[in-house]
């Protein structure tokens, strides 16, 4: 879904000066500009390419970014001379590219009461295409705003520009115009929505045109926002209030209308006028992408979710907060979500109250007590896998979970992919009677010594709590578990640094049993080339198998194996079989499924991907493994987990890591992230 990006027109801040624009923006949650004008002299029409270096100096040192220059090209009459027009719309070119702004927007000219549409038609196509074409050779996207009294002051006139310009020409669609030009605005977004890039917040009253603060007018702003919000992509706001009469506003408009609707407001200050456009905006946004989101661990799988957000692919969520303990990670933070508080530990987002919602995303070991602390400050949770290190720390999580009211979820993305869904679905029918055999062969997570060497908590006990089975294979024995069911009876061989200079395990066969007799071979390694991903289970009437987690193969019997061992005459009988064509929806949303899955049941009740709680299953079966290989014994389902929990300390204390994450997590959470 869409990551809003707040971006403004900031010089109705009031300030004639860069410093000062920005700071109005930031006082009001604004990460991005809309840049018009500088007072009464300077606009960006005007301004000069020595100018605008000196101007993105100051946006760089002072953190901000330039999303679109607020142009005025394209707002002289059809009838005026283009060449000049054009010549300095080739310098504002020049100008945008210093300053970074992917958009500038542009109109379709003036028209005359008395001009014909259709008879100037050609000469609008004609000066558009041309700043269109210039443009795009030039890096720059034109984005055509809807204004009244111009070509494009209708819906189906601004679709004609559009159409006209081959697909390099987008949309940025300002309600409020279309409201002072008496148009249907839902009927217009629905006819340009294919076009829209971005969207000017501004919101009027059909009456008498007045531009009133967003959801406050009649230009369906809320609506055309929660729209907005269904696409797949980075979706600016851009911020134009026209509630006060800013300087500068007689150079670049010539409204008369437009200025005497302004000055009916009664704010004090174009400080005042300003905010409350800003928390006009803010207020619809939220409502849209009500959660407010915070990420704790900006590493790997942090930053991925992250760039997710970006991407636009979560609904109903955003970004507010970011915390980890390496500053390097949090400057990685700032250059990337500039408007997302950022902290250096833990506990100082979780009581900051900036957040709703957060996603845990740090060493193995974290996760059990950040899932508690955040519980225990009202904060809906999902964390990444595994659930913890060892079932006995992640059983303390699950009980503070079950008496919290709070949404707790697992990052069990794999089972968002459609095979395996296909998989279960098929298991859980019924129709082929039950499990007899079960073998994963997951063998094609090669890795050399240097990926090990890379980090000092990298495959230790103390850092890391494991090898393989932790590191490469939650999913795995997630899935495996979540599909088949949990084993009763678990015996394994788990080779500690087999292949590599390591202290845990890099290669391990299980061998398991079910309460129905059925058994089960899993094994895995980081030490084979071609590895391979093939998943079977065999049932009393089918035998289902998995390719690379991408294709399912079910082969159906015409007699159940149990009725055919005991009734067949013959003793080398071959029971007939058929291969059945499977089909699945396709869909394979991964991470950001689950948050989706997260926010929906957060805001509307519906299904998780997988409850937090059940995270502890896949885990069973992991220490269930690691104790069997350590006492060289069948180990029974439930285990000690004592036991279990004294030998783990034990390759702790041995443990060659260069952190110990076991001791950090002792320490108090002010010391930790």
């Amino acid at each position: 879904m869409a990551h809003f990006i707040f971006s403004a027109f900031s010089d109705e801040s009031g300030e004639s000066t860069i410093k000062g624009q920005i700071a109005a923006c930031k006082e009001n949650g604004i990460a991005e500009m809309e840049l018009r004008g500088f007072g009464k002299e300077l606009n960006i029409n005007n301004m000069t390419v020595e100018q605008a270096k000196e101007i993105k100096k100051t946006i760089d040192d002072e953190g901000m970014k330039v999303a679109s220059i607020g142009s005025a090209y394209g707002k002289i009459n059809i009838k005026d001379d283009f060449e000049p027009h054009f010549e300095a719309f080739k310098n504002t070119i020049e100008v945008a590219k210093i300053l970074e702004a992917k958009y500038i927007r542009i109109f379709s000219f003036f028209f005359d009461k008395d001009d014909s549409y259709d008879e100037y038609k050609e000469e609008v196509f004609r000066r558009v295409k041309a700043m269109v074409d210039y443009a795009d050779e030039n890096g720059i996207m034109c984005c055509h705003e809807n204004e009244k009294g111009i070509y494009g002051d209708t819906a189906e006139r601004c679709l004609e520009v559009l159409e006209a310009c081959g697909g390099k020409l987008r949309a940025v669609f300002d309600p409020a115009n279309f409201v002072q030009c008496g148009v249907d605005t839902l009927k217009a977004y629905d006819l340009l929505k294919d076009y829209v890039e971005y969207m000017h917040v501004k919101d009027a009253l059909y009456a008498d045109g007045q531009v009133v603060p967003a959801g406050e007018g009649e230009g369906n702003v809320e609506e055309i926002i929660r729209k907005l919000s269904f696409k797949w992509a980075r979706i600016v706001l851009s911020l134009e209030p026209h509630l006060k009469v800013f300087e500068g506003f007689d150079a670049l408009e010539n409204d008369d209308e437009t200025k005497k609707g302004m000055d009916k407001h009664t704010y004090a200050t174009y400080k005042e006028s300003f905010k409350a456009a800003a928390d006009a905006m803010h207020k619809l946004a939220e409502k849209v992408q009500p959660i407010r989101t915070g990420i704790v661990g900006v590493g790997n799988m942090g930053s991925s979710h992250i760039r997710n957000f970006l991407d636009g692919d979560m609904s109903e969520m955003r970004v507010t907060a970011v915390a980890d303990i390496n500053p390097e990670r949090l400057e990685w933070a700032k250059k990337n979500v500039p408007w997302a508080k950022r902290y250096s530990t833990a506990k100082e987002l979780f009581e900051s109250g900036e957040c709703d919602a957060v996603i845990i995303a740090v060493p193995h070991y974290f996760h059990p007590p950040y899932v508690i602390e955040a519980l225990k400050n009202g904060l809906h949770v999902v964390s990444e896998k595994p659930a913890g290190v060892y079932t006995k720390q992640v059983r303390e999580m699950n009980e503070f979970a079950a008496k919290s009211d709070k949404v707790f979820a697992m990052m069990f993305n794999q089972r968002t992919n459609c095979v395996f869904r296909k998989m279960k679905e098929i298991v859980d029918s019924g129709k082929y009677g039950e499990i007899r055999r079960v073998n994963w062969i997951i063998t094609d997570w090669y890795r050399t010594q240097a990926y090990y060497n890379s980090g000092g908590w990298r495959a230790t006990w103390s850092g890391e709590g494991g090898g393989v089975l932790l590191n490469q294979c939650p999913h795995q024995l997630d899935l495996w578990q979540w599909i088949c069911g949990m084993p009763s009876k678990i015996r394994a061989f788990c080779s500690e640094g087999k292949w590599h200079d390591i202290e845990v395990e890099d290669d391990v066969t299980i061998y398991a049993e079910y309460p129905n007799g059925a058994t089960g071979v899993f094994i895995t390694t980081t030490g084979d080339y071609p590895g391979t991903n093939r998943f079977e289970i065999t049932l009393d009437k089918a035998k289902i198998i998995c390719e690379k987690a991408e294709k399912i193969t079910l082969i159906e019997l015409e007699d159940g194996l149990t009725h055919n061992i005991q009734t067949a005459k013959d003793g080398f009988v071959r029971i007939g079989t058929h291969t059945v064509d499977v089909e699945t929806d396709g869909k394979n949303e991964q991470h950001s499924g689950v948050l989706n899955a997260f926010a929906g049941r957060i805001l509307h009740g519906t299904p998780l991907v997988a409850d937090g709680k059940e995270g502890i299953n896949g885990l069973t079966i992991s220490n269930a493994a690691h104790l069997s290989s350590w006492t060289n014994e069948t180990v029974s389902i439930p285990f000690d987990e004592d036991k279990y929990y004294d030998l783990l300390m034990e390759h702790v204390k041995n443990s060659r890591a260069k952190t110990n994450v076991v001791e950090q997590v002792a320490d108090d959470m002010s010391d930790t992230y």
